[in-house]
C-alpha cells in the first residue's frame, strides 16, 4: 500500500477527527420447510474522519435451529443413526429423508475495515474479521485497491483475502469412510480439530457507458487447502436390494460411512453486471456469474432486479434469481456393499446435495423508503431448490425420493439509525 502514497501526517485517529457517524441495521429471518430456521442480526457502523477516510465496524449474530439432512438415503423402513457426539441416537421414519433434528448453532462475527482515499484517483480498503461458533472459528484479513480515471468513467479494482479456519466437530474429526458405530461405541475419529486456509483474489473493471448506465466485469479466484469435508455428512451403504444395510439388528442401526472430499479446491468466477437508470428514476439491475472449479462443478447465476419508484421517497423492487449447477465429480448419493473405499485410498465421495445437480430459484419483492431521514426497507423472498435425478438408483432406491426439493422463506428488514 505504501506505493499508493505516503499518507497524511495529520491523519491521526484522535477524538476531534470524528466528524460524523452512521449506523445501519439488518435483521433476517430464514426458514426451510421442516428443516433449518435461522435469525441473523447485523449492525454496521461507519466513522467519518476529517481527511475523508472512514473506519467501518460490522457486528453479526446468527442463530440456527432445526433439522439438517445427514446425507443418508430414505428407505421403506425406519432407520436409526448415531448422533454426531456418539452419545445418542435418533430414528427416521420409513420413506422419509434422514434428518438430524438436533441441529443448533450460534455464531458471532466482528469485522473492522479502514477505507482510505489517497488522492483523487486511488482508494484502498484494509480489513480484518473474526467469527466464532460452537464448532468453527475463522480469522481473516483483506485488502482492496481501486483506481478511478480522471474523467470518473472507469474504475479498476484488485483485492486479496486470506482466511485461517479451525474446525472442531462435535465428537471429533471423523475418519474418512469410517463406519459409524452404535452410541457409546468406538467411533472412527482422527482428533478433536482440523484446519483449512482460503486465499481469494478479485480483479474488477467498471465502465460508465453514459449518464444513465454502467457495466462491470470481474474475475475472482478462490484457493482452499486443508480440511474441506463436512464432518456431519455420511453416506448410506446399500445391499443388492437397494435397501440400506442394517449394521446392528439389535439396535436397528443403519450402516453409514463418513464422506471424504479432496483437501484442495480452486474456484474461478467470471461476473458481469449491467445497471441502468430508466425513465422516472426507475433502476434496472442485471448480473450473470459463471463459476467453475477443479471438483468438476460448473454453475450459472442470473440475477435480475427492477427498482420501481412509487414516488420521491418510496419504491418497490421485484427480484428474480436463477441458479444452476451440475454434479461434482465425486458426488455419491449412496455406496454399495463391497464397494466402500478404504481410508487413505485416494478415493472421494460425498452425498451433500449442495455438491449435486440442482436448479434453484429465488423470487422476492422489496418495499423501501430511501429519500428520508432514516431510510428503511423490508423484503420477502421465496426460495426453491430443485435437485436433479440421482443416477444409478436400483431396487428399493427407485421407490424413494433421493432428490427431495428444499424450499424456504426469507424476510429481511434494513434500517439506517
Amino acid at each position: 500500500m505504501a506505493a499508493l502514497g505516503t499518507g497524511d501526517a495529520k491523519a491521526q485517529l484522535g477524538k476531534d477527527d470524528l466528524l460524523n457517524t452512521d449506523f445501519k441495521g439488518s435483521l433476517l429471518y430464514y426458514t426451510e420447510t421442516d428443516r433449518v430456521s435461522a435469525i441473523e442480526a447485523i449492525i454496521d457502523g461507519t466513522y467519518f474522519l476529517n481527511n475523508r477516510d472512514t473506519i467501518g465496524l460490522r457486528l453479526t449474530f446468527d442463530s440456527l435451529t432445526g433439522a439438517s439432512a445427514s446425507g443418508a438415503v430414505p428407505t421403506d423402513r425406519a432407520q436409526t443413526f448415531t448422533r454426531p457426539s456418539g452419545n445418542g441416537e435418533y430414528t427416521t421414519d420409513a420413506n422419509e429423508t434422514p434428518l438430524d433434528d438436533t441441529f443448533l448453532d450460534t455464531r458471532y462475527a466482528v469485522a473492522l475495515n479502514w477505507n482510505r482515499k489517497w488522492d483523487g484517483n486511488w482508494q484502498s480498503v484494509i480489513g480484518a474479521a473474526f467469527s466464532n461458533e460452537y464448532d468453527y472459528r475463522s480469522l481473516s484479513a483483506n485488502a482492496l485497491v481501486s483506481y478511478q480515471t480522471d474523467d470518473r468513467n472507469r474504475t479498476y479494482s484488485g483485492g486479496l483475502s486470506f482466511f485461517s479456519d479451525t474446525i472442531s466437530p462435535v465428537g471429533g474429526v471423523p475418519a474418512s469412510f469410517g463406519i459409524m458405530d452404535n452410541p457409546g461405541g468406538l467411533q472412527p475419529r482422527l482428533g478433536d480439530e482440523d484446519d483449512k486456509t482460503v486465499i481469494d483474489a478479485l480483479f474488477s473493471f467498471t465502465q460508465v457507458i453514459d449518464s444513465r448506465s454502467l457495466v462491470q466485469f470481474s474475475y475472482s479466484a478462490s484457493a482452499s487447502d486443508g480440511y474441506l469435508n463436512d464432518p456431519y455428512k455420511f453416506i448410506s451403504v446399500v445391499g443388492a436390494d437397494g435397501r440400506p444395510i442394517v449394521q446392528d439388528p439389535a439396535t436397528g442401526l443403519s450402516q453409514v460411512v463418513f464422506e471424504n472430499r479432496p483437501d484442495s479446491r480452486l474456484k474461478q468466477s467470471f461476473f458481469v453486471k449491467y445497471k441502468r437508470d430508466m425513465f422516472d428514476s426507475h433502476v434496472f439491475d442485471a448480473s450473470y456469474r459463471f463459476m467453475t472449479d477443479d471438483w468438476g462443478i460448473n454453475s450459472h447465476t442470473l440475477d435480475l432486479k427492477y427498482k420501481w419508484r412509487l414516488n420521491d421517497v418510496s419504491y418497490l423492487q421485484p427480484h428474480l434469481r436463477i441458479y444452476q449447477q451440475n454434479d461434482a465429480d465425486f458426488f455419491t448419493p449412496f455406496l454399495t456393499r463391497g464397494n466402500v473405499p478404504a481410508a487413505g485410498s485416494g478415493s472421494y465421495a460425498s452425498p451433500d446435495y449442495r455438491l449435486g445437480e440442482m436448479m434453484a430459484y429465488t423470487v422476492g419483492l422489496e418495499y423501501g423508503r430511501d429519500n428520508v431521514e432514516r431510510p428503511w426497507s423490508i423484503s420477502l423472498e421465496y426460495y426453491l431448490q430443485d435437485l436433479g435425478d440421482r443416477d444409478g438408483a436400483f431396487g428399493e432406491l427407485r421407490n424413494q425420493d433421493l432428490s427431495e426439493d428444499v424450499s424456504a422463506f426469507m424476510v429481511r428488514f434494513n434500517m439506517d439509525f
